[in-house]
């Protein structure tokens, strides 16, 4: 599942680089679904996976009272992350750790929940991944994802174009649970078609609703965004973003990705 590079700057590129709070497809609602599904509660122990600017992890400290651990290999995530749990004056219930998702610095059976949004696909290696959330979560203890799936038949291809320009993996939905399994995790419960309406990949923004795919940034936005990516880049790299966003919601609006949740308990160790 190792990507080239041959896209980039990508869609995922952009939206880090553009600096914009911009969620996972399904918005909130998933996010709310997902601590539903994991049944959430004061007192539990929770690590958020690849958690970015730690909008998710700060929303399950603030509506549930958990305690939560926020993990991102970006340094300015962290950074980021970190400021916005201070500025949100939740008493130390979440804090934020620079490490890879891929080799979590945690001890094994640390965690009542381990939950990763939108992040599994986007290392080398989501295999390592889910293994090492399982590794770190207690024996009957909850883990959930979701992830960007395919609904369409692609050939192998194709698949890595979409990939190569998306800046993530998509999988098909039974390599999603097979994977969950491989790691450990029993009694997997899952949702798929609720999330995968293609306005779930454009209804993503915390501040407004969007009603369009061309509306996830304002002029102002995708100006601040381009300008960025040409420091970065050049000009060809701001002409490679916006091909790279017309194929990708070109695949979304001819219904060949979707979005599915995952979620399941590791079992119990002998």
């Amino acid at each position: 599942m190792k990507r080239k590079g041959t896209q980039k700057p990508t869609v995922e590129d952009a939206i880090e680089i553009g600096g914009i709070e911009i969620l996972h497809p399904g918005g909130y609602e998933l996010t709310k679904r997902t601590a539903e599904l994991c049944e959430l509660k004061e007192g539990m122990c929770v690590l958020d996976v690849s958690s970015g600017r730690g909008t998710q992890a700060i929303y399950y400290a603030t509506t549930f009272g958990v305690q939560v651990t926020g993990l991102d290999i970006s340094e300015e995530m962290v950074r980021t992350a970190s400021k916005r749990a201070k500025e949100s004056r939740l008493n130390g219930k979440v804090k934020f750790v620079i490490g890879d998702s891929q080799q979590l610095p945690f001890s094994d059976n640390t965690f009542d929940v381990v939950i990763n949004e939108c992040a599994v696909g986007i290392p080398d290696d989501s295999q390592k991944v889910l293994n090492e959330m399982l590794r770190v979560v207690k024996p009957k203890g909850a883990v959930a994802i979701h992830e960007s799936t395919w609904k369409k038949p692609f050939s192998v291809e194709e698949k890595n174009e979409i990939s190569e320009r998306y800046g993530t993996t998509p999988l098909e939905f039974n390599e999603w649970k097979s994977m969950l399994e491989k790691a450990g995790t029993i009694d997997i419960v899952s949702e798929f078609e609720e999330w995968s309406k293609p306005e779930m990949f454009w209804d993503i923004r915390k501040d407004r609703n969007v009603k369009s795919h061309k509306k996830v940034m304002t002029i102002r936005e995708k100006l601040i965004t381009a300008y960025r990516i040409f420091k970065i880049y050049g000009l060809k790299g701001v002409f490679k973003v916006f091909e790279n966003e017309r194929y990708f919601f070109g695949v979304v609006l001819s219904g060949g990705l979707g979005y599915a949740l995952f979620k399941g308990v590791k079992k119990e160790q002998n």
